[in-house]
């Protein structure tokens, strides 16, 4: 096997080895990818082990991360999850599967359980690291101070006080809702901040604290002020936690996507394309890239048509993969794992033909997906069969973003004209 084979991501992540039978064998991480993962294949091991491994790698798969303590962190959780035969380090069962749970009927607090513990309520999240879970608990508490407590709380036993505050309470880390104190739509509003959390959206708690910042600044209520200026800097450390998470449920949804539709490399990458123009004046084509299904923007790109057959869709789609094609190859920069282009087997025969004029037939899936005639996205055509959309959410998110990016590319230039 030649490392050249693969398209490496010029930074910091994780990388999976496989087998032949497209089983992860080994799993680790870098701080600069291409520069590790071709040590592998460019020198002469003395090793057995590291021979061995790399005697039975048939493919590569690629994790990016921001940095390399994020690596780190996702290489963690995947060695624990997919137990590589290859990784001896990071096999450690006694954390493996901590879940973090919504518990607690009226006011619900947060429980971390371990394998084979019984629990009743809402699983929002579960970590690999048993030192991770512990962390993350311990910031959630910081920022939103909801109970840790046992107490069986109602609205009977709340209102018949049968209960003292705890230390929590007195450090500032409850409302006490068992005293009364806490206002419920309040606390509500916290476990859904929380939920939010869980679901990757931080906007909505970084938005919420800015602004209750903001306000008491403005009211000279400095010391309050800063408690949540706390709270926003322990939000982004929570999200650096959280975060590897989001990447391994983002690679398992492109690893199903790829079983479903019978790929040959898991879609980490795509790059979609689609045309637009009007009666085939001001002829352009957008290119929308995305990495673990999130839109990568510095990577999008708009192509003017230049060939003179803006109403030519097969013809324009030549140009523009033959162009973006050709330079990627020419700079050595990262090659998709899949190409998406817009319209029907014809188109998707069309953009086969020039990948396989360029070399890379062997290197990148391609399909197109057509639509309805209100342009809803409606049957993905691969080079073997057509298939529903319905099932591939992700695909259809995809297909509707680079129409819109075109379209709209389309419309600036035609109003430039316009008014010129």
């Amino acid at each position: 096997m030649n490392i050249k084979d693969f398209s490496i991501p010029q930074t910091a992540g994780c990388y999976l080895f496989k087998d032949g039978k497209d089983q992860i064998i080994y799993v680790g991480k870098s701080k600069f990818l291409p520069k590790r993962v071709s040590s592998y294949f460019q020198k002469n091991h003395k090793d057995k082990k590291t021979k061995h491994l790399v005697t039975e790698i048939k493919h590569v798969d690629f994790i990016s991360t921001d940095t390399e303590n994020d690596a780190l962190l996702l290489e963690e959780d995947l060695i624990k999850l997919y137990k590589p035969k290859f990784n001896i380090k990071g096999k450690d069962d006694r954390t493996i599967r901590s879940k973090m749970v919504l518990t607690g009927g009226e006011w619900k607090k947060l429980e971390l359980f371990f394998p084979k513990e019984e629990f009743e309520g809402e699983i929002l999240a579960e970590f690999t690291s048993g030192r991770v879970a512990h962390e993350v608990y311990q910031i959630l508490h910081d920022i939103f101070e909801i109970r840790t407590c046992s107490y069986n709380l109602t609205q009977e036993s709340i209102s018949d006080k049968k209960f003292k505050a705890c230390l929590e309470y007195h450090l500032k880390r409850c409302e006490a809702p068992c005293l009364g104190i806490a206002k419920k739509l309040d606390y509500l509003f916290k476990i859904k901040l929380i939920k939010d959390i869980f679901s990757h959206n931080f906007k909505t708690s970084t938005t919420f604290f800015k602004r209750k910042m903001i306000t008491h600044s403005n009211s000279l209520e400095f010391e309050i002020a800063q408690n949540y200026k706390i709270k926003l800097e322990k939000l982004s450390q929570l999200q650096k936690l959280i975060n590897p998470l989001k990447l391994i449920e983002l690679r398992n949804k492109t690893q199903l996507i790829k079983e479903s539709l019978g790929f040959k490399f898991n879609p980490t990458i795509i790059d979609a394309f689609d045309n637009s123009h009007t009666a085939g004046s001001e002829a352009v084509c957008g290119l929308v890239r995305f990495k673990l299904l999130q839109a990568e923007k510095s990577e999008w790109r708009k192509f003017i048509i230049k060939s003179g057959v803006g109403g030519d869709d097969y013809a324009s789609f030549e140009e523009v993969l033959n162009r973006r094609f050709k330079r990627l190859i020419e700079e050595k920069r990262q090659l998709p794992n899949l190409i998406l282009i817009d319209g029907a087997r014809p188109q998707l025969n069309l953009a086969i033909s020039v990948i396989e004029k360029l070399g890379l037939i062997d290197k990148i899936d391609l399909i197109s997906i057509s639509k309805d005639d209100k342009h809803k996205p409606l049957t993905i055509h691969t080079k073997t069969n057509d298939i529903p959309i319905k099932g591939f959410s992700e695909l259809a998110h995809i297909s509707n973003e680079v129409h819109r990016f075109s379209l709209d590319f389309h419309r600036k230039r035609r109003s430039k004209k316009m008014f010129k």
